[in-house]
């Protein structure tokens, strides 16, 4: 039997801020946090599981609080 990987994603957007997790374009086993600003760079992360990319997203997300 055949086994794929759980396609999972995640994008907030809010006041031209965006935070997104997506699956690594190379490494389905791998995540990728991207930060973006209107008329900014996007900030990348890469990170080895979900869960640290799931954490970096919260931590990402509540900074536009600040």
């Amino acid at each position: 039997m055949a086994s794929r990987p759980l396609a999972f994603g995640v994008r907030f957007r809010d006041r031209g801020r965006t935070v997104q997790v997506r699956v690594h374009d190379r490494d389905s086993k791998r995540y990728v946090l991207e930060v973006s600003q209107r008329g900014g760079r996007a900030v990348r992360r890469e990170h080895a599981s979900l869960t640290d990319a799931l954490r970096g997203f919260a931590s990402a997300w509540r900074e536009r609080l600040h």
